[in-house]
């Protein structure tokens, strides 16, 4: 992070040379390795450069072709993970890594605790204890453990829609009742309307989950907001599961507010998520971690939840090198897709382009959440839709409870082969938008929204 500089760097290298490779094992502080391949203060990560994702299994990419051929896939934008390449130091890192030619079982150094720590406390000014920590293989095994383990009659969990879609299958997975409690859009921003989530409340109800910034909206909620949901929760001996793994991209002028930050009794009755998987691309290293400073919430999720908090250890390495040396490559990422969000806020909303569609730039996270309703009705027909349901059962995929939304996802891949995310997939309030991932380099952006708007143009 920044406050390691090139000096100090050199300094841990000469303390650490002995203990290489004990390092490389996994043992001792195993970043040491890594340190030296960072940049430090002062930018120059280049993000325009487009680099392939084809033919290595890429859901983003890869499944978009099998799906619909490589001549019909012009930017796949909906998989929410980054186009750009891994930061140096972590590629560096597994690559030491990697030479030691034993994978054992390993034990976690503490320096991976203290880079999680460190982490917290420098972006974010939030104290986070090593004993507060555990680890899992990604969020939603950590979050469903603790719905396990605090609803075990099998109750309520409820969410505020429109939000991530994943929570859906993990609350399923959890053996619980999914509750939808829709927000209001107020001033092109959507709020938690906290009358209708009382009256979601009952007996039945153990835990609420959180999307702080909200996927796929953006919202970056405020102190404020935060401590209104709270304050019903606790009085309701609801415990908030605090899903923050977008929290690292915050937009120009906005601020991320974490939960467990904003009160004692607020920490003590909620669980924060978290990863680098979004922050740094790492999502198929799969390593998760997740904290509170309540021993009985921490003791229902890993004793009453069952939960494993097993990760691989090329996961463990570059999360920890993500974290240490990963501040200034954060910095400028967040940057880069602030100018890609004024790209796309100025493009839509120019006169005679996307027409249909409107959006408003967010707050926070690097997914854009498009209002089509303006658009969607005109291109998806009946006619439309029962070709695609046609489409679907012929082909031998799920071809019950098509959405509109799904419908019109096709007809964008088939007028201008761009692949963007059904809003019907995250709940009530989410009807005629679409999610698109704008985490992609500036000239992919300008290719998807080019093609887009002469789909849309010929359209109407």
């Amino acid at each position: 992070m920044k406050k390691f500089g090139a000096q100090n760097r050199r300094n841990f290298m000469k303390a650490a040379g002995v203990t290489a490779l004990m390092s490389a094992a996994g043992s001792g502080s195993a970043m040491g390795m890594g340190m030296g391949q960072s940049r430090g203060s002062g930018k120059g990560y280049n993000f325009d450069d487009i680099y392939s994702r084809i033919g290595v299994n890429s859901v983003k990419w890869d499944s978009a072709i099998r799906r619909y051929g490589r001549d019909n896939i012009t930017v796949p934008m909906g998989i929410a993970d980054l186009d750009f390449k891994q930061p140096p130091f972590v590629v560096s890192a597994l690559k030491k890594r990697a030479e030691y030619e034993n994978y054992g079982y390993e034990t976690l150094p503490d320096s991976y605790y203290q880079a999680i720590i460190d982490w917290n406390k420098e972006r974010y000014g939030q104290e986070v204890k090593k004993e507060w920590i555990r680890n899992s293989s990604a969020l939603k095994p950590g979050m469903i453990s603790s719905m396990r383990g605090l609803n075990p009659v099998k109750g309520k969990v409820i969410i505020f829609t429109p939000t991530y879609s994943g929570f859906n299958g993990a609350i399923t997975k959890a053996g619980m009742t999914q509750v939808m409690s829709p927000m209001k859009k107020v001033n092109g921003r959507w709020k938690m309307d906290m009358e209708a989530f009382k009256e979601r409340l009952d007996y039945e109800t153990k835990c609420v989950i959180l999307c702080n910034p909200n996927n796929p909206s953006g919202e970056c909620w405020t102190a404020d907001e935060l401590r209104e949901l709270g304050d019903v929760c606790m009085e309701h001996g609801v415990t908030v599961l605090a899903d923050e793994i977008h929290c690292d991209f915050v937009n120009k002028g906005q601020k991320f507010v974490p939960y467990a930050s904003i009160g004692e009794k607020y920490a003590n009755s909620s669980i924060t998520y978290r990863s680098p998987s979004k922050t740094f691309g790492q999502a198929n290293l799969k390593v998760a971690y997740f904290f509170t400073q309540n021993q009985d919430l921490m003791n229902a999720t890993m004793i009453g939840g069952g939960h494993d908090a097993g990760c691989n250890s090329f996961g463990l390495i570059a999360c920890e090198t993500a974290f240490r040396e990963g501040a200034q490559w954060v910095d400028d990422v967040q940057e880069y897709i602030d100018g890609n969000f004024d790209y796309l806020v100025e493009y839509v909303n120019k006169s005679g382009n996307m027409p249909g569609v409107e959006y408003s730039k967010p707050e926070g996270t690097y997914l854009a959440w498009l209002d089509c309703n303006g658009i969607i009705d005109k291109v998806i027909t009946d006619e439309y839709r029962k070709s695609y349901h046609d489409k679907m059962r012929d082909a031998g995929r799920r071809h019950s409870g098509l959405t509109k939304e799904m419908a019109f996802g096709e007809w964008l891949v088939e007028n201008s082969g761009v692949q963007l995310n059904a809003g019907s997939g995250y709940g009530i309030g989410a009807e005629g938008f679409m999610r698109m991932n704008i985490g992609v380099p500036r000239s992919s952006l300008e290719k998807a929204l080019g093609h887009m708007n002469d789909a849309l143009k010929k359209a109407m």
